[in-house]
């Protein structure tokens, strides 16, 4: 999903970096894969907008979007864990190179959450039905922080040193 016009690309990978295009790569080091959530501020409406918003993991293990050269802020969260804070980041986005974003998971404690599940048909009397069965889990609950490491020269995604 892409916010506006203009502001960012979706998990990209061209062969060489694009003209007045500059790259910021999310990772998480040894986390599992994660579906990722990136909102921009919007100086003018004074409020974050989202960029991108995906409910699967991206290829590689990590996000790369693409950017205009400058600064912006982003707020980064991770849709498939408990996350009691995002992490938010001042970057600035070089022309042609790619940024690296560390994002951390620092755990706060655990939570229940609940479940649903719905499921049709044919019961053991030999009807047709609706079953919802409803449970719980404990899982843990995270703050997130980002650190943006120096930025590197423009490479495939495949050739960064965190692609899995």
């Amino acid at each position: 999903m892409l916010g506006a016009a203009g502001c960012a690309s979706p998990n990209v990978n061209p062969p060489q970096a694009r003209a007045r295009t500059g790259y910021v790569d999310f990772q998480a080091a040894g986390a599992a894969e994660l579906f990722w959530q990136v909102e921009r501020f919007d100086d003018p409406a004074l409020r974050f907008k989202k960029i991108v918003s995906e409910l699967a993991p991206p290829a590689g293990g990590f996000l790369r979007l693409a950017f205009p050269p400058g600064s912006c802020r982003l707020r980064i969260t991770v849709l498939n864990r408990v996350i009691a804070r995002p992490a938010e980041i001042d970057v600035e986005v070089p022309d042609g190179n790619i940024v690296p974003i560390r994002v951390q998971f620092t755990p706060t404690g655990s939570v229940m959450v609940a479940t649903r599940e719905k499921s049709r048909g044919g019961t053991a009397k030999g009807r047709y039905g609706r079953r919802t069965q409803f449970g719980s889990d404990e899982t843990a609950r995270y703050n997130l922080s980002a650190v943006a490491d120096l930025p590197v020269a423009y490479q495939f995604k495949e050739q960064m040193p965190y692609a899995r």
